[in-house]
């Protein structure tokens, strides 16, 4: 059986391991349609964070999700992990995250203030003719740059759509789902006009771009490929001028990249306590665990035993 490597965090799992057990009633309001908080489908839901992070235990290991998410801080900050880059959201920041990458939250500051939602593709396409309408939003491809900067203007223009969207989800009005993707999708091609400018002033060089491309392939290949050769076939170049493009950018040799995205797999399967260390090396694809083990201790300074035992 092929198993993924980074589980899937869906909402009813993420209130049952992070949300503290006061705010769990608070949390099955979250998707009003359904009164639930794990629809299969067609889920959407805007929550204050100032009203609800309090409530959540921080640090959020790494996952997957079938959800898109966003934030739009006003105060405080937030550190999250995309993938193998850690970033730090702060007032007059957006930060969007999209759905089947790997994302982790790491700390949330006590004055964080803003909005944060949570969205699958069905909630916004339900009104729509087009099928491909998220994937022609740039900001929501795998390789695009999570975080997007704004005046106070924009932010001021921004809070006051989000608080409309917020008005007509907890409305009462029969054509409440209609009406509120519709507003949400407005407010989502207002920020791909924003990221869209601001990617015309922020234009990558050539290195970087292939490296961009390098990490969308990491995050979608890392259990079936770990040399430098197979992800430059992928990409059409040959692997010393991949190497190069990498350090270029990063400062590191892509092998280096390939061995991070390999242990973060490992150091989220290792926190699922369920699983063994051999069900771990199991599911990522190595045979041989001692193996394994001195890879990850290489790589960590920890045996997987030691590590799930700081984790724990």
């Amino acid at each position: 059986m092929n198993h993924p490597a980074i589980p899937i965090l869906d909402p009813q799992s993420f209130v049952q391991q992070f949300v503290m057990s006061e705010a769990h009633e608070q949390a099955q309001q979250l998707n009003p349609s359904t009164g639930s908080t794990a629809p299969t489908r067609n889920f959407f839901t805007l929550m204050r964070i100032e009203d609800f992070a309090r409530h959540i235990r921080f640090p959020i290991p790494a996952s997957r999700s079938f959800h898109y998410d966003f934030m739009l801080l006003t105060g405080g900050s937030i550190r999250r992990t995309y993938g193998l880059e850690t970033y730090v959201i702060g007032p007059c920041m957006f930060s969007a995250y999209t759905a089947g990458d790997i994302v982790s939250t790491d700390t949330c500051s006590a004055d964080a203030t803003g909005y944060y939602a949570l969205f699958d593709a069905d909630y916004v396409l339900t009104t729509l003719k087009n099928p491909h309408a998220l994937d022609e939003l740039s900001f929501l491809r795998t390789d695009a740059h999570p975080i997007v900067s704004v005046d106070a203007n924009t932010t001021h223009d921004w809070l006051a759509q989000l608080a409309r969207i917020e008005r007509a989800f907890q409305s009462k009005r029969p054509d409440r789902q209609a009406y509120s993707s519709s507003l949400l999708y407005a407010f989502l091609l207002d920020v791909q006009q924003q990221y869209g400018e601001q990617s015309q002033i922020r234009l990558l060089s050539t290195s970087a771009q292939l490296t961009a491309r390098f990490k969308q392939l990491l995050t979608h290949h890392i259990l079936s490929k770990r040399s430098v050769s197979e992800y430059a076939d992928l990409l059409a170049v040959t692997p010393n001028h991949l190497n190069k493009c990498v350090k270029e950018t990063t400062g590191r040799p892509a092998s280096v990249l390939i061995a991070d995205m390999l242990i973060l797999e490992a150091k989220v399967l290792l926190g699922q306590p369920e699983l063994t260390v051999s069900e771990v090396a199991f599911r990522l694809r190595v045979d041989d665990l001692s193996y394994f083990a001195r890879f990850f201790k290489k790589h960590t300074g920890f045996s997987p035993t030691e590590f799930r035992q700081q984790v724990h």
